[in-house]
Order: C-alpha cells, then structure tokens, then sequence
C-alpha cells in the first residue's frame, strides 16, 4: 500500500485529488493539509511515501515545505500541483517525481503516483537515500544565502532585562508612536524604531506590510475574512485578526497566492 499526504489551501482542489487517489489500487490518503506549515508537520509525524503538495499555499509554499524537512529524516518522494507554468523548471530542480497543472486529470494523476511507486523501489539503495538527503542540505544551503543579510533578531529592553527576540517567531508587528511592537504569542515587546526603517530590513519573502502601521509574518497567516464589500482582515495562528490597509489588498492577496473573491 502506497501512503499519500495530500496538501493545497483551496477544498475543492483538495478534494478532486482526493477522489484521485481512490481510483488507485493499493494507494491511500494518510492525512490531508490546508497549508504548508500543516503539511511539514504531517510529512514529520507520518513520514507518508508520497507527498502530493501544492506550489501556492499560505504560510509555506510547494517548495519551502521540503526545505523545512531536517536533515536525515524522511523525505516523501514530491509531487506538485498547480495553477501555473512558471514553476515546472524549479520543480525538477527539486527531484520532484511529477508536476501536474490544475484542474488534474486522473490518467495523470494515477501516472505520477505510479512513478512515485518505482522511485520507492528504488530507494532500497542506499545511493537513492544519499541523493534526497544531500538535496535537502543544498536547498537549505540555499535558503542561507538567500536571507543573508536579513534582520533576524533583535533585543528588546523589558523590566526584567534585556529579552532577544528572533523575528521568525514574530506573529506581527504593529506602530506604538516612536517605537514598534513586536508581538510574539502572547507577549509584545517595545523596540525602539519605526516601521519603514524595520521593513527595510526584514525579508521580504517573510515579511508583508498590510496596513501602514502594521507588517505581518506569512507565515503565521492561516486564513482571510472578509468584512463589508471592501475589508479584509488575516487571521493569524492563535486567532487574532489584522487589518488589511484598502491600498494593500492586492499585494497581500499576490503575497499570500489568494485568488480574489467573486
């Protein structure tokens, strides 16, 4: 039996792949994500043969959820979904089993899966081994550089001492007059600074201004909500709800990979 994660943010696509695995003999659906940051988890817990992940999803894409895998761990053999072209050639670079366009086709839904089956085979080897794991070292290689140079932490002043404050565990930052706060779960934390100078310096892959006072970590992002005709608040992990400037709406849809609303 061939086990299979499957992972995109928008439920009809979910459940088309879904219905796909179905018709496979001797294949199953291990666990399903709306995201990418559920999926590496899943990927983690279940260690499933095959993932099945969309490119586009919030918080971590396609590709950023198999960079996420540790070192020496499991790695599914990949296959991606998408809406869009542009990503086949990097999807490759990825080893990845398949690429397949949106709507997918069963027939080549079923060919992939197949594909991904010899690829298990072959893994019995330990070059096949060898080969995912130097892959992941390379993509994290990779991502290293990319974020070189990025801001990734600062210290704040409290009333118990200096705290350090790494930005990848921010939820969001928000304008408090002179100085910025950085809030981390349920705590915030006072920095001296402003919030253009703060954006400069933050990656902007990580890291969106959605309203003039306010910049929010994507990867924290977990859903939308529409309010009136024209007000869209992110809902982060945790629940709280952030307000997205009417100016911004775009930006943040084509950050996020949204598809605006009908």
């Amino acid at each position: 039996m061939i086990r299979i994660l499957l992972a995109d943010d928008e439920p009809v696509a979910l459940e088309r792949l879904e219905l796909a695995v179905a018709g496979i003999p001797d294949a199953e659906v291990v666990a399903k994500a709306a995201n990418g940051r559920q999926a590496l988890e899943l990927i983690r817990e279940l260690e499933p043969d095959v993932a099945v992940l969309d490119i586009r999803m919030p918080g971590r894409d396609g590709f950023s959820v198999i960079e996420g895998i540790p070192p020496g761990s499991h790695v599914p053999e990949i296959v991606f979904v998408t809406a869009f072209h542009e990503h086949a050639v990097r999807a490759f670079e990825f080893h990845a089993v398949d690429y397949l366009l949106k709507p997918v086709a069963f027939d080549r839904f079923a060919q992939a899966i197949e594909r991904a089956r010899a690829r298990l085979r072959a893994r019995q080897s330990e070059a096949r081994f060898a080969e995912l794991q130097e892959l992941i070292a390379t993509l994290r290689r990779q991502r290293a550089e990319e974020r070189a140079g990025w801001m990734e932490e600062a210290w704040v002043r409290t009333r118990a001492g200096l705290v350090r404050v790494r930005f990848e565990d921010v939820d969001v930052i928000t304008a408090e007059g002179d100085y910025v706060s950085l809030h981390v779960g349920g705590h915030a934390y006072l920095l001296k600074d402003t919030m253009d100078s703060l954006q400069s310096r933050l990656d902007p892959a990580r890291f969106l201004r959605v309203h003039r006072s306010t910049i929010v970590n994507l990867s924290r992002v977990t859903g939308m909500r529409r309010r009136g005709s024209r007000a869209l608040f992110l809902v982060l992990e945790g629940g709280r709800e952030v307000a997205v400037g009417p100016s911004r709406v775009g930006p943040v849809l084509e950050a996020l990979n949204a598809r605006r609303w009908r």
